[in-house]
């Protein structure tokens, strides 16, 4: 299984407290929030790893080519010439067959849902995506899935005001889907990409016409004692600092 890491935002957010570094390489305990990504993937079963960066971004090749010795699995960059959007970002990699998604400012305490989702994509699932509940007041900051009483995912809209929609379950970075799914994913990309040349392109604008055109995906809920920790922001970094990490 390829794992896929999107890590090409710029950071401007953090630019206060990396001075201009890659916010994926700041640490967390002893890791750096990537290299905690990274290992992730590795004990959900991957076979390669691919981070998706920007060329103004040089750090992030330089640490992959230092952490290569340790890691037996092959690590790579692909590039994002211009932030198009998490979907866009995706086919940079060229990615083939099986896929685990692991959006790259966000880490697991306690657990990660990836060796689940992988599990279910061996089995032959279609794709699955990781959810949580969140409040009102947050659902304006994710993808809702629309989840049915089996746990198929009947629809996905992006950040939804919470009038927009009755669900509160959010996507929770990570994802995963079957190679046939993906290149399914690649032609929706292909389509949109050729209709809209400018713009960004999120990852839920191929999943619902993937999911309307029948595509089975699964919800993934969190399991008690998992919990997301996002790193994208100040605010949030400062708050994972306050966790006990190994």
């Amino acid at each position: 299984m390829l794992a896929l890491i999107p890590a090409a935002g710029l950071g401007t957010r953090m630019a206060a407290v990396t001075g201009g570094a890659p916010k994926e390489l700041l640490p967390l305990g002893r890791r750096a929030v990537l290299r905690r990504i990274v290992d992730e993937a590795i004990a959900a079963g991957a076979d390669e790893v691919v981070v998706v960066s920007s060329p103004k971004k040089p750090q992030i090749e330089a640490a992959l080519a230092d952490w290569q010795s340790e890691i037996q699995i092959p690590l790579r960059v692909a590039y994002q010439q211009s932030p198009r959007g998490l979907g866009d970002a995706i086919f940079c990699a060229e990615p083939e067959g099986d896929t685990l998604i692991l959006l790259g400012d966000c880490v697991y305490d306690g657990g990660s849902p990836s060796d689940r989702m992988a599990t279910l994509v061996y089995r032959g699932i279609d794709g699955c995506i990781a959810v949580e509940t969140v409040p009102d007041e947050e659902v304006s900051r994710y993808g809702i899935c629309q989840v049915d009483e089996m746990g198929g995912i009947r629809d996905i809209l992006e950040k939804p005001q919470p009038h927009e929609t009755t669900s509160r379950w959010a996507v929770a970075a990570r994802y995963a889907f079957t190679g046939p799914v993906m290149d399914h994913l690649g032609e929706i990309f292909s389509q949109i990409s050729a209709a809209r040349p400018v713009g960004e392109i999120s990852l839920t604008d191929l999943l619902r016409p993937a999911i309307q055109s029948g595509v089975d995906l699964k919800a993934v809920a969190l399991q008690p004692g998992q919990a997301r920790v996002d790193c994208g922001t100040p605010e949030e970094y400062a708050q994972a600092l306050r966790l006990s990490w190994s």
